[in-house]
């Protein structure tokens, strides 16, 4: 009867009993029960209290850790946004050629953003589409390189920030196309002004859903905004190299400021070099973009050789199709290289001013090692048609005579 009673309660303590019908026996059984009972009660008391007690304590306690680790990285990429911004800053202000400061603005903006890949996009003259592409890679702005397609870009035409998690979502930019890309990917585009004309874009590309923080693009449109600001500058600022009459087009002085810097430095004994630039293929310009367009292209090339030269480089405009320039206090070889960085900075103009396309060579003389002027400059032209000869867009040095 007892053992009915107790029936399922004490299950297992009725098998302890099987062999024993004794009431002590009986007795034992309704401890053992008792004891299972309580087990079963206390394991599911303990899984409330983690349920209910334990599991939100330490979820908020690893809620807790992250987020403060999360204002931890977010703090710190904050103030390595700063920094970048301070030194660009500081360095922008003295920059006074416009390749070099798209060299330091895109070098700012890989920096700021080391986890992605940056390039500056260059705009078609008057058209929201890209046309060049030109990105940085280690310290080194690699040439401008055209864009096949010539795709659209929504910064282009808007004007403004744009950003996508994904080339394939709606309304991503058709030069992100992952069928001419290879992959798909998460871009930011920030669009690079001059004035009430967007030259192009600082293109921030990552993985899929991997965005910039909102600080990092902030500081990244502050980078960009201080480059165009920067620009108008360079380009307002004009004058001469050294007084003396003042050329129309390219506001260069005349071959008079030449002669005078020539002397100044044989009476000086100071070593110097003079080169003769001539646009490639002068005749062929001239006939198919004109006089407006040749015009353009000289200016274009005045004002890259005088910004890219030192300040105490003599540049003028000799006559209709020579530019000249006196470089003080060096040798051939370095000049030739001043002359290299000419040619390398008149690509990456070209590419924000939407002048006709062209190239340029350059004829170099050591200038101690003549006897006048004249004589130096027929060294310069001969060393220029060599130039020439050899196909165009280089620098040749005049033999020793």
């Amino acid at each position: 009867m007892l053992l009915a009673v107790l029936t399922p309660t004490v299950l297992a303590g009725a098998v302890v009993v099987a062999a024993d019908a004794k009431g002590t026996a009986a007795l034992a059984v309704i401890a053992t029960g008792s004891l299972v009972a309580a087990v079963a009660t206390a394991a599911v008391v303990a899984t409330r209290v983690r349920r209910e007690v334990i599991d939100p304590l330490t979820s908020a306690a690893v809620s807790e850790r992250l987020t403060a680790e999360e204002a931890t990285e977010r703090t710190r990429l904050l103030q390595a946004a700063l920094e970048v911004r301070d030194r660009f800053d500081r360095a922008v202000a003295s920059v006074d050629v416009e390749a070099a400061l798209l060299r330091l603005t895109v070098r700012a903006a890989s920096e700021l953003l080391s986890d992605h890949d940056v390039a500056l996009l260059l705009s078609l003259p008057e058209e929201p589409r890209v046309a060049w592409s030109v990105r940085m890679v280690g310290d080194e702005l690699l040439p401008a390189e055209p864009v096949s397609g010539r795709p659209g870009c929504v910064a282009l035409a808007t004007g403004r920030t744009t950003s996508t998690p994904s080339a394939t979502a709606l309304g991503a930019c058709a030069h992100l196309d992952p069928s001419t890309t290879g992959s798909d990917c998460s871009a930011v585009c920030v669009p690079f002004t001059l004035a009430d004309r967007t030259l192009g874009v600082v293109c921030v590309t990552g993985a899929p859903g991997e965005l910039p923080d909102a600080d990092r693009t902030t500081t990244l449109e502050h980078i960009v905004v201080t480059t165009g600001d920067r620009l108008s500058r360079i380009r307002r600022r004009k004058g001469p190299s050294t007084p003396g009459p003042i050329d129309a087009v390219t506001g260069l002085p005349t071959g008079v400021a030449l002669r005078s810097r020539v002397a100044e430095l044989v009476r000086s004994h100071v070593p110097f070099c003079v080169a003769s630039l001539r646009i490639d293929g002068t005749e062929t310009f001239k006939r198919e973009h004109g006089p407006a367009g040749w015009d353009d292209a000289l200016r274009l090339l005045a004002d890259t050789t005088g910004g890219t030269l030192r300040p105490d480089d003599v540049v003028c405009r000799l006559d209709d199709d020579r530019i000249a320039a006196v470089l003080a206090g060096c040798a051939t070889v370095q000049a030739a290289a001043a002359l290299e960085r000419v040619r390398e900075s008149l690509v990456l103009a070209l590419t924000v001013t939407g002048v006709a396309h062209f190239t340029c060579s350059a004829g170099l003389v050591d200038g101690t090692r003549t006897t006048s002027v004249e004589e130096i400059l027929r060294l310069a032209d001969a060393a220029g048609q060599a130039a020439l000869l050899q196909g165009g867009n280089r620098v040749v040095v005049a033999p020793s005579p």
